[in-house]
C-alpha cells in the first residue's frame, strides 16, 4: 500500500507539471502571436492594434504568473544530486528560460512607460508614475526618465523577444526532440528483446 502513495503522488505532480508547461508555452505562443501581427498587419490608429496589445500585455502577465509559479514548483520539486551531465544541462537550459521569461514582462513594465490594462478593466500605475522612483531616476542616477527606460524598451522588444528567447526555445525544443527520440529507441529495444 505505500508503495502506491509515492507512484499517485508522482504521476499527479507530472501532470500538474505538464499543465503548467502547456499553459505557458501557450501563453508565450500568444504574446508572441499578438506582437508579430500587430507588427506586421495592423497600424498604431486602428483599433484592432489596442485590442491585440491588451491581449498580449494581459498573455504576458500570465507568463510572468505561470513562469513563478512553474520556478517555485521546479524549487521545491527538484532533487539535490546531479549525476548526469544530461541532467545538468537540462536544468540550465530551464533556469535560462525561467530567467528570461522573467525578464520579459518586467522590462516591458519599466520600457513602456504606460498603465498597464488587466483585461481591459483595471489599469496598474505605469513604472514611471510613481514618484519616488521618477525623484531617484532623476536626483540619484541624474537620468531623464525617457533614457533610464530605453534600454529596458530595447530589451523587451529586440534583444529578448528575437533574439535570446527564440534561441532559447529552440534550443529547449530540440533537446526535447532528441530526449523523445531517444526513449522511443530504447524502448523499441526493449520491444525487440
Amino acid at each position: 500500500m505505500t508503495n502506491k502513495m509515492p507512484v499517485a503522488k508522482s504521476l499527479l505532480c507530472s501532470r500538474v507539471s505538464r499543465k503548467l508547461h502547456w499553459c505557458l508555452v501557450f501563453s508565450v505562443f500568444m504574446t508572441y502571436i499578438t506582437a508579430y501581427y500587430r507588427y506586421w498587419y495592423t497600424s498604431q490608429s486602428e483599433v484592432a492594434n489596442w485590442y491585440l496589445l491588451l491581449v498580449h500585455i494581459n498573455f504576458g502577465i500570465l507568463v510572468l504568473v505561470l513562469t513563478v509559479v512553474m520556478l517555485t514548483y521546479r524549487m521545491l520539486k527538484r532533487s539535490a544530486h546531479v549525476t548526469k551531465s544530461s541532467v545538468l544541462a537540462a536544468r540550465v537550459v530551464h533556469y535560462c528560460l525561467y530567467f528570461i521569461l522573467l525578464m520579459m514582462p518586467i522590462a516591458a513594465y519599466i520600457g513602456t512607460a504606460v498603465d498597464i490594462p488587466l483585461l481591459g478593466a483595471v489599469y496598474l500605475p505605469g513604472f514611471f508614475r510613481f514618484e519616488v522612483v521618477e525623484h531617484w531616476i532623476r536626483e540619484e542616477l541624474g537620468m531623464l526618465m525617457i533614457a533610464f527606460i530605453e534600454p529596458f524598451a530595447i530589451f523587451h522588444k529586440d534583444v529578448g523577444a528575437d533574439i535570446i528567447l527564440p534561441f532559447l526555445l529552440l534550443g529547449h525544443i530540440g533537446a526535447a526532440a532528441v530526449h523523445l527520440c531517444q526513449q522511443d529507441g530504447m524502448s523499441c529495444n526493449n520491444e525487440k528483446r
